[in-house]
């Protein structure tokens, strides 16, 4: 039984650091790039499933690649790391998605993304087998088309995160309204909490506050929770891997959202504490 199948667009990325600040018509140095991790793997849905797997543990990202030599070595990096690539589908297309990642000194980072194709991904028979054996099933952002499609596939009993993202194409008002209804566990932070509507009873709603911490509401109650301040540039995915490390926690049986959200935090502590001692600061 797949443990957990994890949705959401794939990204290859291209992250460095510059000593000094982008313009236009002019020439900036990078101070550093990882030769060994450029590209590297990105996306929400891999960031999810490598912090959620675990020996023995079956985590299938869903998500979609074009039918090149930048769609195989998205599948290559995701089988080195032990996480199932059943559910990498192709599409016809000489791009896959990948992201520029532009550091400058003050930490601010210029994101650059190529959708590649977005809005050619279709639903396969192996990706939808997946997400009908899946025990749990986390939707992040990705194909609009599809999130419906994705909903019909899961399995009656199996329990639901929604990783939101301050996104209109991908969450509209409509598919935010039903993955509300729907969803077990919605991880958001303080701006897409508005796009939460009427949650079902029980459901935990986990959100991100920067350096205030994390804030668990949940049976009418909230705690917020300190996180331990860690001077890294290069964040991005921290809150993906502290959703992973969420989702991790709940399929091994810890059904105390603080202490699934604690362990979250301890994750994404090791996540950016090994990303900067590859001289990633």
């Amino acid at each position: 039984m797949t443990s957990l199948a994890v949705t959401g667009y794939a990204s290859l990325d291209y992250p460095v650091n510059l000593d000094g600040f982008a313009k236009g018509d002019q020439t900036s140095l990078i101070s550093y790039r990882d030769p060994d991790a450029w590209p590297r793997l990105g996306g929400c849905a891999s960031y999810v499933a490598l912090a959620a797997r675990k020996e023995g543990r079956r985590v299938s990202p869903i998500c979609w690649v074009g039918a090149n030599a930048e769609g195989t070595r998205f599948r290559e990096a995701l089988d080195a790391c032990g996480l199932d690539t059943v559910g990498v589908g192709w599409v016809k297309s000489d791009r896959s998605p990948a992201c520029m990642l532009i550091y400058q000194p003050d930490g601010s980072c210029m994101c650059l993304y190529d959708p590649a194709f977005a809005g050619e991904e279709e639903l396969r028979a192996p990706q939808r087998l997946l997400m009908g054996d899946a025990s749990h099933l986390c939707i992040c952002v990705g194909p609009p088309q599809l999130t419906k499609q994705i909903l019909a596939s899961r399995k009656r009993d199996a329990t639901l995160y929604w990783v939101a993202k301050n996104d209109r194409n991908a969450f509209n008002a409509e598919i935010c309204a039903e993955l509300s209804s729907q969803a077990d566990v919605i991880f958001c932070n303080e701006a897409e909490r508005s796009h939460v509507g009427q949650i079902n009873e029980g459901a935990v709603i986990v959100k991100t506050l920067g350096k205030q911490g994390v804030s668990v509401e949940h049976d009418g109650h909230c705690v917020t929770l300190p996180v331990e301040h860690i001077d890294a540039r290069d964040t991005t995915g921290a809150g993906d891997t502290f959703a992973g490390g969420f989702i991790s926690a709940h399929i091994s049986g810890e059904k105390d959202p603080i202490k699934a959200a604690e362990y979250g935090l301890s994750t994404v502590r090791a996540f950016l504490t090994a990303r900067m001692k590859e001289k990633m600061p």
